[in-house]
């Protein structure tokens, strides 16, 4: 049985992330950049969700990792919502990078839910952060 969740819930934030850093260079990169709905979704959604994933690594009480999994439905709903799936590169970033989103999620907040409280607890109890790091 695993014993150090932490580090496997940290490698879950870190390919939110990532993800998230992908989303906000996909206009460019994928050149849907003169698709304005578009670019101003996957840049503001690369933020939402890149800063909610930070949240649920530094404080995990928060269980932040559960407002990702919107974040990512969003993102998959996001080029009916936003009428741009005309530009298909736009479409399936949005799609693949939302339904990554939501598995990365979904797996921390279940890793989270296996490992109890101890998982979300701080180590010490001066430590009043919460942060996995210790």
């Amino acid at each position: 049985m695993v014993t150090n969740w932490r580090e496997y819930i940290e490698s879950y934030t870190s390919c939110i992330i990532a993800l998230a850093v992908f989303l906000f260079a996909a206009p460019w990169v994928w050149g849907y950049s003169d698709v304005p709905r578009a670019s101003w979704s996957a840049w503001i959604s690369a933020m939402v969700v890149a800063g909610l994933a930070v949240v649920a690594w530094a404080w995990p009480p928060l269980r932040a990792e559960r407002a990702n999994l919107f974040g990512g439905l969003w993102l998959i709903l996001a080029p009916w919502a936003l009428h741009f799936t005309e530009s298909s590169s736009a479409f399936w970033t949005h799609v693949c990078v939302g339904a990554g989103v939501m598995a990365f999620a979904a797996a921390e907040a279940w890793l989270l839910h296996r490992a109890g409280p101890t998982a979300i607890q701080p180590r010490h109890p001066c430590d009043l952060s919460g942060s996995y790091r210790s």
